[in-house]
Parts: structure tokens; sequence; C-alpha cells
């Protein structure tokens, strides 16, 4: 059998089917090895869709869903528990509809790590590797660009409206389409670089590119970055593809959605952002990041909580469930709700918590999630992971290209012929699909 050049296998896959004992590959080898998962990190998973909901700056786990009455006066929230539908499992007062809801998650608690800087923790949040100087890891959705990409006129990433995910040494190819705002209730969601201006048709804009790739062709210095242009070259003909795309532009267009979709999230930010989000896979994104700002609570921590950050979330989670199920998407998109890391028991003089990335929960749904379960733990005072516990972000970006059918220890090259394992100490945490 002839190999196709470019085809790429695991070195697992190549030892099941005795590949490197110099075995030739018949059709038998290659469909026990499709079978397997081992082509291209091909497995069949039971996602085709994330929905990553970054809380950024880190939720205070204390006063959320991971509260701890016994906790020592300095430390204990001052927010009232409430049952919800997770047997032995309270919430946050200001979380009712989520507490009620809560039977449609799988609640992780105590995932830890040691990167108590934003930035750092973001990356390693992103992509499930630890920070490195030696090489810059890509983001799960920059992975999922180039192993599940969407059709030519839609991305296969977005960030809404911005993020730190970043394809590292894949390169801008493969980087995250940021909207860069937020689209508000009941008007269209008009993009710079997206929407058609006025006066500007489909023929022009082909014209126009006709003439730029002409010039492009005519005056480049084919030496200079050959490969950081050649990456804007695919970059922007796929722009290019989702400008001249109806369907793109339906896709991110929220005013469009039935009332029936439209009226269960609220009109906040967080609310506005998980419909589009909804509605972006809806239309056949693979990846779709949600950041919503201002958990980073240094100071006045449970006013914040209480009068903005909790309600948003309280709306926008159950919201965003209804709306997949009701689109026919659950059962196929993986949604995961999370911050970089938690916040300090501690409160400090500013009635604030600040970073603690010994201990931070998750939230998973659909996907093949199995939901209503509490998956992990933390200590009685909530410092860190119970005995039993040792999750970490690694596990987690496992998780999800578990769910997506990717082989977690597929190896990459960089642009230097480097091999990088995508996620290299991380394993799928199994309890979630068991």
């Amino acid at each position: 059998m002839r190999i196709q050049p470019g085809l790429r296998f695991t070195r697992r896959g190549l030892l099941q089917v005795g590949f490197l004992n110099g075995v030739g590959l018949s059709l038998a080898d290659f469909l026990r090895m499709k079978a397997l998962g081992e082509t291209r990190g091909e497995r069949r998973g039971t996602a085709d869709a994330v929905i990553f909901v970054h809380l950024a700056g880190g939720p205070a786990h204390l006063d959320t869903l991971d509260m701890k009455p016994d906790a020592p006066s300095e430390e204990r929230s001052p927010f009232a528990m409430i049952d919800s539908k997770i047997a032995g499992v309270p919430a946050c007062e200001h979380l009712p509809k989520l507490a009620q809801a809560l039977d449609q998650f799988a609640l992780i608690r105590g995932i830890s790590h040691t990167t108590g800087d934003h930035l750092l923790a973001n990356q390693f949040l992103f992509s499930g590797n630890k920070p490195s100087a030696a090489v810059r890891f890509p983001a799960v959705g920059s992975v999922m660009t180039k192993e599940r990409p969407s059709a030519d006129d839609i991305p296969s990433f977005v960030s809404i409206p911005n993020s730190d995910a970043n394809p590292g040494f894949m390169g801008v190819e493969f980087a995250p389409f940021k909207t860069t705002k937020v689209p508000q209730a009941g008007k269209p969601f008009e993009m710079r670089g997206l929407s058609l201006p006025e006066g500007m048709t489909v023929e022009k804009v082909r014209r126009r590119e006709s003439l730029r790739s002409d010039l492009d062709t005519a005056f480049r210095d084919v030496d200079a970055a050959a490969d950081v242009l050649d990456g804007l070259d695919r970059f922007g003909k796929k722009a290019l593809e989702m400008i001249l795309s109806p369907r793109a532009r339906t896709a991110f267009d929220v005013s469009r959605e039935s009332p029936k979709i439209a009226k269960l999230f609220a009109p906040d930010e967080l609310g506005q952002s998980c419909l589009l989000a909804a509605r972006l896979v809806e239309h056949g994104v693979r990846f779709v990041s949600v950041s919503h700002q201002g958990w980073d609570t240094h100071l006045d921590n449970f006013e914040s909580l209480k009068n903005k950050l909790l309600p948003q979330l309280d709306a926008a989670a159950p919201a965003l469930i209804e709306a997949l199920r009701q689109k026919g998407l659950l059962e196929r998109t993986l949604v995961v709700i999370t911050g970089e890391f938690g916040r300090t028991p501690k409160i400090n003089a500013n009635a604030g918590r600040d970073h603690w990335p010994r201990t931070m929960w998750t939230l998973a749904s659909g996907g093949g999630v199995k939901a209503g379960r509490l998956v992990g733990g933390t200590d009685a005072k909530g410092h860190g992971p119970d005995d039993d516990t040792k999750l970490k972000p690694d596990d987690l970006a496992a998780t999800i290209f578990h769910a997506l059918g990717v082989d977690h220890k597929l190896e990459y090259h960089t642009k230097t012929g480097r091999p990088v394992i995508l996620v290299q100490h991380g394993e799928p945490i199994a309890p979630l699909f068991a």
C-alpha cells in the first residue's frame, strides 16, 4: 500500500501496527489504525465543537461553587449557601438559576497549578502546557483549526471579543478570529472586516482583492519572513472567503436569531456573547472562546460578585445549555466554563481576594459529559485539592482533545523541526465520560 505524503502517525499507533518493526503497512493495517484513531489524531469523539467560556481573572472559588462554611472568619464567604440540583453540592445564594440547573453540568473541583500570573496562567489553560521559554505551545482552538477545520467560508476558531489564546509555533494562519466587541441585544452585529460597508458590493471586493494580489506578487520580497507572509496570505484568503460568504455574515448576526432562543439570554455582555457562541457553533465553527472580564477581584470582591459577575454567570450558563439543547447541538457540543485560577482563601484589606492557582473549579456540559456529578474535591478549607484529587490544566486540555476525537499525545513539529507533543503531561478526566 502506498502511504499518502503528509499523513502523520503517533508513535503509539506505529507501534500498535508493527510499523516500526519493519512490517509492511497493508490496507488491513491502515483500517485498524483508523479504528484506533491513530491517523492524524482521528478518533470518533463525543463532540464536534467546543464553547469555552473563560471567566477572565479567576473566580473566587470560596464565594461561588466551592464554599466552605466551617472556614475561619477571615476566609469564610459572607454569602449564604443554597441547595443545588447535585446532591450534597451547595452553591452561592447569588447563583439561584445555576444551582437549579447544576444537574446539567459536571462540576470539577480541585484543579491545581502553580502559575499565578494571568498571562502565563491563561497560556497554560488554553494550551494544556505550562509556559516555556523554549517553545510557544498552541492553543487547543488553534490545533482544532488544523485537525478539524470548518468550511472555507467559516472560521474554525473564534474569540469573543478577545483572548490570550494564540497559535504558538503553528503560526498566524491558525490564530483565532477575534470579534473585538460583543453583540448588543436585538441589533445587527457588524464587525469591521466582515460586514460590507455601505456602497460596497461583493463584485467590488473581488476586483480589489484581484488588484491587491497582483501587486503583492509583483513587489513581495520573497526572502523576508516567508513563513509569516505565507501564513498571512492563507489567513487573508480565509477572511476574504468570509466577507464574500452570506453564511458567515448570517452566522455572526445575532439579530437574526429566533425570538424563542434570543429570549433565553439576558441583554448583558456575557449573555449576548454566549448567544453568539451558540449561533456560531450552529453554523459550523469548531471552537468558540468567550472571554468575560472582571473576575480579577483584588478590590471589592463581594460587591463585584453580587452586583455584576454572578448575576451574569447565573443567567448565561443555564441559557447556553438550553439554547444548545433546543438547537439540537448539546449532545455534540462540549461546553467548558472556568477561570485561569481561583482566589485566595484569606480576604485582603481591600475586601478582595488575590490570585490562588492552588485550586480552581470548572463546569463542563454536553459533548458526551455525564452531567449531574461532582469530580475531584478540595480540602476542608478550600486551600488546595484533597488527597485524592490530582487534576491540572493539562488534564482539562487533554479532556477537550479527547472529546473532540484528537489524540492529545499527537506529535507536532515546530518550524525548526523540534518535536512537540500536544499535551505532554495531562490525561483525559475519565469520570466525566464514564
